[in-house]
């Protein structure tokens, strides 16, 4: 058997947990809104539409935040179809890619009834696309403004007499990309949101505001938009997606997600040099994040992938990446909620659960208060992973290993730890994601300025199905990945099973 130390420095912080950082994702695209959350012809449907099974989900996870309503479909939407009385909305807007059309009847009233509801803030993001800048001012006119305006007093004319009060922002989606409506170069971009930002800071100071970086595929890209929006902004956004056949590669996602995470610092910090206006830098804002390679888009059942076993544990990991750079992120959700990349999954009349519900669920219940440093000395392994996302993985081609795309890891820790102490509630949180296929790890803990309580048990948390890497949870078969939790007297000394993902939660 492999044996492993880690030790916890409880006086060594690498940030502290707070805000928005454990988000959701509900885009009006493919079935992630409408067939999914939305369905009035569910017998599981509420006076509203939205079905009761779906909500319940969605609580359970307790976001910090809703991003929406884009996506790709904000390039569609202009705000000002999503308002109002739903029989006065158009019916719905064509995206013309695929010649599917979207409903507005899940609007900017419904959404943020929603956030109410599951106690989640609205992330809004702005279609920077095909509307302008003072489009941009006037939604956030719309949502916030107090006193009589035009369209504050539209918001009354609605039926909504208070402020919405939102204050999260994005400006566009991906926008660089030939795929989206209104593409624009970084120059035209920058312009677009030097104008927007001001605008809308003017209507509301209070509010927050990220733009749109790319990150590996063209570092240039964020230098331009960071340099030309450096005194402006709040946040910079950056997607990727991860995920490749074989154990070892899809557990390698972490090391790309990080990699991305130390080039943005270093464009944020280049553009900060040149800066005299601001102290503090911009923070990262993973808008969107998740494993995807098996499905393709489509005009129906839109990136509708199954995951695994596996796959939890590359979510758990890619979660470790987010926590263990919280000084510098801002703002992080997984795509999607609902179907596609969807947590949950759906038909009329049945959710389920999805195996990557567990890791998000788990990681916002036991990670709290401060980040802490950890040192593993252990086993090693390799692998290889996309050095960015490019696409749906073709398994034949993913055999290659002269692709320029890829990066080829070798002897990198085998156990991915990520350790919290919230003193607040007395508790040392351990989250270890064990990374070896077939080998278990004997563990011996090290504490270093921290005492856990040894007359208190010890909870753990594990994720069950590790029998079959490839198993999923399906409609007719829920439960055959989840999370069982039990109790045992204080040990300084546990087993890791191969392939397995183990939370702790020691008393101090």
């Amino acid at each position: 058997m492999e044996t492993a130390e880690i030790t916890l420095y409880g006086r060594q912080l690498l940030g502290e947990i707070r805000g928005p950082l454990f988000g959701q994702f509900l885009e009006l695209a493919g079935r992630c809104v409408y067939g999914g959350l939305v369905d009035p012809e569910s017998p599981l449907a509420r006076p509203d539409g939205l079905r009761t099974d779906v909500v319940a989900m969605l609580r359970e996870l307790n976001p910090t935040h809703l991003r929406y309503p884009g996506g790709c479909a904000a390039a569609y939407f202009d705000w000002q179809d999503l308002v109002g009385p739903r029989p006065q909305r158009p019916s719905a807007r064509l995206f013309r890619r695929f010649r599917v059309p979207q409903s507005t009847a899940f609007g900017i009233p419904e959404v943020h009834a929603l956030c109410q509801e599951v106690g989640a803030e609205l992330y809004y993001t702005v279609n920077a696309h095909t509307q302008s800048p003072e489009d941009a001012a006037n939604l956030v006119e719309y949502l916030n403004a107090e006193t009589s305006t035009r369209y504050a007093d539209l918001r009354r004319a609605h039926g909504r007499r208070e402020p919405y009060g939102v204050r999260l922002f994005s400006l566009g989606n991906e926008i660089y990309g030939d795929w989206q409506p209104g593409q624009k170069t970084a120059t035209e971009y920058t312009a677009w949101c030097r104008e927007a930002i001001r605008q809308m800071k003017l209507v509301d100071p209070e509010i927050r505001v990220a733009v749109c970086g790319l990150g590996r595929p063209n570092p240039e890209w964020d230098r331009t938009v960071l340099k030309g929006l450096i005194d402006q902004v709040d946040l910079i956004a950056v997607h990727n997606y991860f995920g490749r056949p074989g154990f070892a590669d899809s557990l390698c996602a972490a090391f790309v997600m990080e990699e991305m995470i130390q080039q943005l610092r270093v464009n944020i910090q280049e553009a900060m040099d040149g800066c005299l206006s601001r102290k503090d830098p911009p923070l990262i804002a993973l808008d969107e994040w998740n494993v995807w390679y098996r499905s393709s888009h489509g005009a129906t059942e839109d990136l509708e992938e199954r995951y695994t076993y596996t796959d939890a544990l590359t979510v758990a990991s890619l979660f470790h990446t987010v926590l263990r750079n919280v000084r510098w992120i801002g703002l992080s959700n997984i795509a999607l909620f609902t179907n596609t990349l969807g947590l949950v999954f759906t038909d009329r009349n049945r959710a389920v659960r999805q195996t990557i519900f567990y890791p998000a669920r788990l990681m916002r219940e036991v990670h709290r208060g401060q980040v802490i440093t950890t040192t593993c000395d252990g086993p090693t392994f390799c692998g290889k992973h996309e050095r960015f996302f490019c696409g749906t993985v073709d398994p034949d081609q993913a055999q290659k290993e002269n692709r320029p795309t890829l990066i080829h890891y070798r002897e990198v820790p085998a156990l991915d730890v990520l350790a919290s102490l919230d003193r607040a509630r007395g508790c040392l949180a351990v989250s270890i994601v064990q990374r070896l296929e077939q080998q278990p790890v004997r563990v011996r803990f090290r504490f270093r300025g921290i005492a856990p309580a040894t007359d208190s048990p010890l909870r753990l948390h594990r994720l069950t199905g590790g029998e079959d890497l490839a198993a999923v949870n399906a409609l007719d078969a829920p439960d055959r990945v989840g999370v069982r939790t039990h109790s045992f007297p204080f040990t300084e000394e546990i087993e890791l099973p191969p392939a397995s993902w183990t939370v702790l939660e020691f008393g101090l």
